[in-house]
């Protein structure tokens, strides 16, 4: 064989080599796969904890937002910012009616205890609007008409505290 005939070989050989591994049109197209989605996560679902006892959150959040309500709202509100702050407490008071909805007692008296935190956070979100709407005398009435929402409660479930739409006697706790 000549030299020029054994490079020819080579070359030839090398090329079919390549031709046969090589993807082309003479071999079977490979079958379009979709990926495999990714297992869906697991939806997260926080786990309610109670860290306060019901009788620190009526005292702490309750009490305290409705006592500065009564002295804010005892004469009509002169300026925009006491009305905003005002506003804001009642907005507390009603959110406290949300914790107790979420801390029923585990008796038969649950439905009353849903029923009458219902109620108070209804009375507290009226008392919200009309101070924000910087309507007085229905801000004060509004006043009265939660404190009578608190004392059924208290009564049902016989707490010992009653509230009234009034400015409360100063005690020493408050002084501080």
């Amino acid at each position: 064989m000549k030299p020029m005939s054994l490079v020819r070989l080579v070359c030839l050989v090398l090329l079919s080599g390549l031709l046969v591994t090589a993807p082309g049109s003479a071999q079977r197209p490979e079958v379009l796969r979709r990926p495999t989605p990714a297992p869906a996560a697991t939806k997260f679902v926080p786990k309610f904890e109670v860290w306060a006892e019901t009788r620190l959150i009526m005292e702490g959040l309750t009490n305290a937002n409705y006592r500065s309500l009564t002295r804010l709202l005892n004469k009509k509100p002169a300026d925009d910012d006491t009305w905003q702050f005002a506003r804001g407490q009642a907005l507390l008071v009603a959110e406290t009616g949300n914790l107790l909805l979420l801390r029923p007692p585990r008796n038969s008296g649950r439905d009353t205890w849903m029923k009458l935190a219902t109620e108070m956070r209804a009375s507290a979100g009226a008392l919200a609007r009309n101070v924000g709407a910087k309507d007085h005398a229905r801000s004060k009435a509004g006043l009265t008409t939660l404190a009578n929402a608190c004392n059924r409660c208290h009564t049902t479930f016989r707490v010992a505290i009653r509230i009234t739409p009034t400015l409360p006697e100063q005690t020493e706790r408050d002084a501080e």
